[in-house]
């Protein structure tokens, strides 16, 4: 009896031993799984809000009218709007980082089969969709031609969310590529029907690493729970963990551009370029990357103002201060400061400027509306070539021109030229980094002058464009 007493009442003395580690070990389990779930949900949420927007900015691009005429495989030789279409989305995925497959699809008869549009990977060699350089073009490598079907019960959203506004898939897709999320955009006609949809596939791969990676200090957290003050220091380390992680997300999610236009991709890739260079060269290179990461910061700065510009134009809020000042002396002050450019493409300006034209006008605003246009012109023709800067007045109208001997304006592309992210159907074979805005902010500024602009232009031959400012 004696012995047994002694075993009965050691056992209260033991059980706080055992329940303490057990209750750290569950609070633990469940803060880590809370952790664990949270973070994933938080970082698939990000992922996916990126991947919508770049779909909804992307699809700008994208003229549903032009889409309707690609109809079979039977275009596939002979159609200028596929092959307008494929480098628009070939140019999409260079740009955007992480996309692996752009397309465009459209619904059929039968309710849970769409039908390809187009498909970027169109433009590319053999070579180039041997993805796993087995020397040939396997089954799972081929290309999407205008017309084969694709079969949408397991993803619902392509065949309804799609259609109404930008939409993503619910979850992640894996297959011998990797891990891929889907985010689609509706195409719509100038009337604003939809006929069809815009698909960006993002490799999903460094976000299942990040949301795998987030259990690995829990498990380190289980095993090592030993004492309390090392449980104590694995939440802590936990929790800075889950930070960075979801500020490393934060970082790619910015780095992937809302903004709307394949443009972006030129000056972060010299950026990103720069940077490998610094990590991998050392000291030898740093003035060198220090100056392509201030180019492209530059022309990302640029971007954002012509994207403020144009918002300002939306609303109608430009703020234009006329004052007396000298039309021609604006003119070739212009002309001037263009002359870095034109001397890099070998060409010249000539300008038949008529003196003195003195009148009310907003010097900083008019500059930067000659300056758009002959920027126009410079890209636009071939190299060499000569362009025409000239100024008259009729009556209480002054009149400025610039003429080119460019590739032109397609006539069907006239009637929409000066809307907001519309550029030329040709444009993207001589500029592939156009946003479409350049135009539509100078309309802009010149209906808040009072003025008007015009543009006279023939698809292979060049384009005037006409400036008229009331002299009041």
């Amino acid at each position: 009896m004696h012995t047994h007493s002694k075993i009965y009442r050691r056992v209260p003395s033991v059980l706080p031993a055992i329940m303490i580690p057990i209750s750290i070990l569950l609070i633990l389990l469940f803060a880590g799984s809370f952790f664990y779930y949270r973070g994933q949900s938080m970082m698939e949420s990000q992922l996916k809000d990126t991947l919508r927007s770049t779909a909804a900015a992307a699809v700008m691009q994208f003229d549903g009218d032009q889409i309707l005429k690609i109809r079979d495989k039977d275009t596939m030789n002979n159609s200028a709007a596929l092959r307008d279409t494929v480098l628009k989305l070939q140019a999409i995925r260079e740009a955007i980082t992480h996309i692996r497959f752009a397309y465009i699809m459209k619904r059929t008869e039968h309710p849970t089969f769409l039908k390809f549009v187009a498909d970027a990977d169109l433009a590319l060699t053999d070579q180039e969709l041997d993805r796993n350089q087995n020397g040939k073009v396997d089954p799972e490598e081929e290309t999407s031609h205008p017309g084969d079907l694709y079969d949408t019960t397991d993803i619902p959203e392509i065949a309804h969310e799609a259609f109404l506004h930008a939409a993503v898939d619910r979850s992640v897709t894996k297959d011998q590529w990797g891990g891929t999320v889907s985010g689609y955009a509706p195409i719509r006609t100038k009337q604003g029907k939809i006929v069809g949809i815009l698909g960006l596939d993002m490799a999903a791969d460094e976000y299942i690493q990040l949301t795998q990676s987030i259990f690995s200090p829990v498990a380190f957290l289980l095993i090592t729970l030993a004492a309390l003050c090392l449980a104590s220091s694995m939440i802590l380390f936990l929790s800075k963990r889950r930070v960075e992680n979801l500020e490393r997300l934060d970082t790619e999610r910015s780095g992937l551009m809302r903004l709307a236009f394949h443009q972006l991709g030129g000056p972060l890739t010299i950026i990103s370029w720069s940077l490998q260079e610094l990590e991998e060269d050392g000291p030898q290179s740093i003035q060198r990357s220090i100056a392509n990461i201030q180019e492209g910061v530059k022309r990302l700065t640029s971007i954002l103002k012509t994207l403020k510009e144009a918002d300002l134009v939306h609303a109608g809020k430009i703020d234009y201060k006329p004052e007396f000042a000298s039309l021609t002396s604006v003119l070739k002050e212009m002309a001037n400061e263009a002359g870095a450019r034109l001397a890099s493409r070998g060409q010249r300006v000539r300008l038949d400027l008529m003196e003195n034209i003195t009148m009310r006008l907003d010097p900083k605003l008019i500059a930067g509306v000659a300056l758009e246009l002959l920027n126009n012109a410079i890209d636009f023709s071939p190299e060499n070539a000569e362009i025409v800067l000239r100024s008259r007045t009729e009556g209480r109208t002054a009149i400025f021109e610039i003429e080119d001997v460019g590739c032109g304006i397609p006539k069907q592309d006239m009637h929409r030229i000066f809307d907001e992210f519309t550029r030329g159907s040709n444009a993207t074979k001589f500029k592939a980094d156009g946003n479409g805005l350049g135009l539509y902010i100078v309309n802009g500024i010149i209906e808040r002058s009072g003025g008007s602009i015009g543009i006279k232009s023939t698809e292979g031959r060049g384009t005037t464009v006409t400036v008229r400012l009331p002299m009041v």
